[in-house]
Protein backbone atom coordinates (compact mmCIF):
# COMPACT_ATOMS: atom_id res chain seq x y z
CA UNK A 1 0.00 0.00 0.00
CA UNK A 2 1.20 3.22 -1.36
CA UNK A 3 2.57 5.51 1.82
CA UNK A 4 0.32 8.78 2.47
CA UNK A 5 2.94 10.78 4.54
CA UNK A 6 4.07 12.92 1.70
CA UNK A 7 -0.22 13.86 1.47
CA UNK A 8 -0.02 14.23 5.47
CA UNK A 9 2.98 16.05 5.62
CA UNK A 10 1.45 18.67 3.27
CA UNK A 11 -2.07 19.21 4.14
CA UNK A 12 -0.01 19.61 8.10
CA UNK A 13 1.99 22.65 6.36
CA UNK A 14 -0.95 24.04 4.27
CA UNK A 15 -4.57 23.64 5.58
CA UNK A 16 -3.53 22.77 9.40
CA UNK A 17 -0.86 25.76 9.57
CA UNK A 18 -3.69 28.03 7.92
CA UNK A 19 -6.36 26.92 10.34
CA UNK A 20 -3.87 27.85 12.84
CA UNK A 21 -2.80 31.02 11.75
CA UNK A 22 -6.64 31.81 10.92
CA UNK A 23 -7.31 30.91 14.75
CA UNK A 24 -4.36 34.12 15.95
CA UNK A 25 -5.61 36.45 13.91
CA UNK A 26 -9.46 35.92 15.14
CA UNK A 27 -7.98 35.92 18.60
CA UNK A 28 -6.32 38.93 17.95
CA UNK A 29 -9.49 40.08 16.63
CA UNK A 30 -11.11 39.58 19.34
CA UNK A 31 -8.83 41.20 21.84
CA UNK A 32 -9.20 44.26 19.41
CA UNK A 33 -13.11 44.36 19.61
CA UNK A 34 -12.45 44.52 23.77
CA UNK A 35 -9.82 47.65 23.69
CA UNK A 36 -13.38 49.41 21.18
CA UNK A 37 -15.74 48.33 24.02
CA UNK A 38 -13.70 49.60 26.61
CA UNK A 39 -13.12 52.97 24.60
CA UNK A 40 -17.17 53.15 23.77
CA UNK A 41 -17.39 52.90 27.62
CA UNK A 42 -15.08 55.77 28.39
CA UNK A 43 -16.43 57.96 25.36
CA UNK A 44 -20.05 57.25 26.37
CA UNK A 45 -20.34 57.19 30.02
CA UNK A 46 -19.06 61.21 29.96
CA UNK A 47 -21.53 62.49 27.63
CA UNK A 48 -24.69 60.69 29.74
CA UNK A 49 -23.13 61.51 33.03
CA UNK A 50 -25.37 64.65 33.47
CA UNK A 51 -28.80 64.16 31.15
CA UNK A 52 -29.08 60.04 32.26
CA UNK A 53 -26.80 59.33 35.36
CA UNK A 54 -28.70 56.19 36.49
CA UNK A 55 -28.03 54.91 32.85
CA UNK A 56 -24.97 52.40 32.86
CA UNK A 57 -22.51 51.73 29.95
CA UNK A 58 -19.94 49.43 30.86
CA UNK A 59 -17.02 46.65 29.20
CA UNK A 60 -16.67 43.15 30.85
CA UNK A 61 -14.35 40.91 29.89
CA UNK A 62 -15.92 37.44 30.75
CA UNK A 63 -12.59 35.68 29.17
CA UNK A 64 -10.65 34.72 26.99
CA UNK A 65 -13.55 34.39 24.38
CA UNK A 66 -16.00 36.45 25.79
CA UNK A 67 -16.79 39.95 26.33
CA UNK A 68 -19.65 42.08 26.98
CA UNK A 69 -21.14 45.36 26.26
CA UNK A 70 -23.77 46.95 28.91
CA UNK A 71 -25.74 50.01 27.93
CA UNK A 72 -29.01 49.89 30.17
CA UNK A 73 -31.18 47.20 29.36
CA UNK A 74 -29.34 45.36 26.99
CA UNK A 75 -25.92 43.90 26.68
CA UNK A 76 -24.01 43.01 23.42
CA UNK A 77 -22.52 39.39 24.19
CA UNK A 78 -19.55 39.01 21.57
CA UNK A 79 -18.29 34.73 21.88
CA UNK A 80 -15.43 33.76 19.74
CA UNK A 81 -15.47 30.18 18.67
CA UNK A 82 -12.25 28.17 19.17
CA UNK A 83 -12.55 25.98 15.48
CA UNK A 84 -12.09 26.74 12.34
CA UNK A 85 -14.98 26.58 9.74
CA UNK A 86 -14.97 26.53 5.90
CA UNK A 87 -18.69 26.35 3.55
CA UNK A 88 -20.45 23.82 1.76
CA UNK A 89 -20.54 24.31 -1.95
CA UNK A 90 -23.95 25.89 -2.12
CA UNK A 91 -22.72 28.91 0.25
CA UNK A 92 -21.30 32.44 -1.71
CA UNK A 93 -18.24 32.07 -0.45
CA UNK A 94 -16.58 29.08 -2.43
CA UNK A 95 -17.54 30.22 -5.55
CA UNK A 96 -15.97 33.56 -5.10
CA UNK A 97 -13.28 34.96 -7.93
CA UNK A 98 -10.91 35.72 -4.59
CA UNK A 99 -11.51 32.19 -2.84
CA UNK A 100 -10.97 30.34 -6.30
CA UNK A 101 -7.04 32.05 -6.55
CA UNK A 102 -5.99 30.85 -3.13
CA UNK A 103 -8.83 28.32 -1.80
CA UNK A 104 -7.14 28.49 1.58
CA UNK A 105 -8.80 32.06 2.51
CA UNK A 106 -11.75 30.03 2.18
CA UNK A 107 -11.02 28.96 6.29
CA UNK A 108 -12.67 31.43 8.55
CA UNK A 109 -12.55 32.23 12.49
CA UNK A 110 -16.28 32.89 13.71
CA UNK A 111 -17.20 35.73 16.40
CA UNK A 112 -20.95 35.85 17.04
CA UNK A 113 -22.87 38.60 18.47
CA UNK A 114 -26.08 38.50 20.98
CA UNK A 115 -28.22 40.67 22.06
CA UNK A 116 -29.12 39.57 25.66
CA UNK A 117 -31.49 41.51 27.98
CA UNK A 118 -28.97 43.28 30.88
CA UNK A 119 -31.56 41.40 33.23
CA UNK A 120 -31.31 38.05 31.88
CA UNK A 121 -27.73 37.79 32.62
CA UNK A 122 -28.06 40.00 36.25
CA UNK A 123 -30.57 37.58 37.43
CA UNK A 124 -29.44 34.55 35.82
CA UNK A 125 -32.37 33.61 33.77
CA UNK A 126 -31.22 30.87 32.30
CA UNK A 127 -34.32 30.25 29.45
CA UNK A 128 -34.17 33.40 28.47
CA UNK A 129 -33.18 34.15 24.95
CA UNK A 130 -30.62 35.71 23.26
CA UNK A 131 -30.91 37.13 19.62
CA UNK A 132 -28.09 36.97 17.15
CA UNK A 133 -27.33 40.61 15.46
CA UNK A 134 -24.64 39.53 13.55
CA UNK A 135 -21.47 36.52 13.04
CA UNK A 136 -17.82 37.60 11.75
CA UNK A 137 -16.26 35.41 9.68
CA UNK A 138 -12.07 36.42 8.87
CA UNK A 139 -9.69 34.37 7.22
CA UNK A 140 -5.85 34.18 6.96
CA UNK A 141 -5.85 37.48 5.36
CA UNK A 142 -7.89 39.61 7.61
CA UNK A 143 -10.67 39.42 5.18
CA UNK A 144 -14.20 39.31 6.55
CA UNK A 145 -17.88 39.45 5.78
CA UNK A 146 -21.19 39.59 8.12
CA UNK A 147 -24.04 37.61 8.32
CA UNK A 148 -26.89 39.32 10.16
CA UNK A 149 -28.71 42.42 9.78
CA UNK A 150 -28.74 45.35 7.57
CA UNK A 151 -26.56 47.05 7.05
CA UNK A 152 -23.96 45.02 8.91
CA UNK A 153 -24.55 42.58 6.44
CA UNK A 154 -24.90 44.72 3.20
CA UNK A 155 -21.92 46.96 3.94
CA UNK A 156 -19.32 44.15 4.90
CA UNK A 157 -20.87 40.85 2.91
CA UNK A 158 -18.05 40.60 0.62
CA UNK A 159 -14.92 38.55 1.89
CA UNK A 160 -12.84 39.87 -1.13
CA UNK A 161 -13.47 43.29 -0.19
CA UNK A 162 -13.62 43.54 3.58
CA UNK A 163 -10.65 43.91 5.45
CA UNK A 164 -10.85 43.67 9.21
CA UNK A 165 -9.67 46.55 11.67
CA UNK A 166 -10.18 48.91 14.60
CA UNK A 167 -12.22 51.10 12.68
CA UNK A 168 -14.30 48.18 11.15
CA UNK A 169 -14.82 46.86 15.32
CA UNK A 170 -16.29 50.48 16.18
CA UNK A 171 -18.56 50.60 13.51
CA UNK A 172 -20.09 47.11 13.99
CA UNK A 173 -20.37 47.68 17.57
CA UNK A 174 -21.82 51.24 16.67
CA UNK A 175 -24.57 49.72 14.32
CA UNK A 176 -25.11 46.93 16.89
CA UNK A 177 -25.85 49.12 19.93
CA UNK A 178 -27.92 51.35 17.66
CA UNK A 179 -29.79 48.26 16.98
CA UNK A 180 -30.55 47.20 20.23
CA UNK A 181 -31.68 50.61 21.29
CA UNK A 182 -34.27 50.89 18.64
CA UNK A 183 -35.48 47.03 19.16
CA UNK A 184 -37.64 47.31 22.43
CA UNK A 185 -39.12 44.59 24.68
CA UNK A 186 -42.56 43.82 23.72
CA UNK A 187 -45.71 42.67 26.17
CA UNK A 188 -47.20 39.53 25.23
CA UNK A 189 -50.84 39.06 24.25
CA UNK A 190 -52.74 38.64 27.36
CA UNK A 191 -54.13 35.53 26.47
CA UNK A 192 -50.62 33.72 26.13
CA UNK A 193 -49.54 34.36 29.26
CA UNK A 194 -52.45 34.13 31.59
CA UNK A 195 -51.62 30.90 33.14
CA UNK A 196 -47.99 29.67 35.35
CA UNK A 197 -47.60 27.12 37.03
CA UNK A 198 -46.07 26.91 41.05
CA UNK A 199 -42.57 26.20 39.62
CA UNK A 200 -42.74 29.48 36.72
CA UNK A 201 -44.18 31.31 40.53
CA UNK A 202 -41.09 30.21 41.99
CA UNK A 203 -38.82 31.46 39.25
CA UNK A 204 -40.71 34.57 39.33
CA UNK A 205 -39.89 34.69 42.96
CA UNK A 206 -36.25 33.86 42.53
CA UNK A 207 -35.04 35.92 39.10
CA UNK A 208 -37.36 39.28 39.65
CA UNK A 209 -39.48 38.35 35.84
CA UNK A 210 -40.62 35.82 34.02
CA UNK A 211 -38.39 33.91 30.85
CA UNK A 212 -38.07 36.89 28.89
CA UNK A 213 -36.36 37.93 25.13
CA UNK A 214 -36.61 40.83 22.87
CA UNK A 215 -38.19 38.27 20.32
CA UNK A 216 -40.90 37.61 21.68
CA UNK A 217 -41.59 39.34 24.78
CA UNK A 218 -41.46 36.39 27.37
CA UNK A 219 -41.33 32.96 26.55
CA UNK A 220 -45.03 31.78 25.62
CA UNK A 221 -46.83 28.62 25.65
CA UNK A 222 -49.99 28.05 23.75
CA UNK A 223 -53.06 25.98 24.86
CA UNK A 224 -54.66 23.74 23.43
CA UNK A 225 -57.13 24.78 20.63
CA UNK A 226 -54.64 28.19 20.02
CA UNK A 227 -53.44 28.81 16.33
Amino acid sequence: MESKISQINQLLCEKAYTKQKVYQITLDTMVEMKQVMLELQEEIMPCIHEDAPNVEVKFQDIGTFEAHMKFSGDTIVAMMHTNIFDFDSEHHVPNLPYIKEDPLREYCGMIQVYNFLSDSLRYERHQDMGYMLARIFINKDKHFFMEGNRPLSFTYGDISKSVMGKDVLRNILEECMYFCLNFDLKAPPYNMVNYITVEQKNSLSYSSGMHTSKMVGFRMEKKEGDK
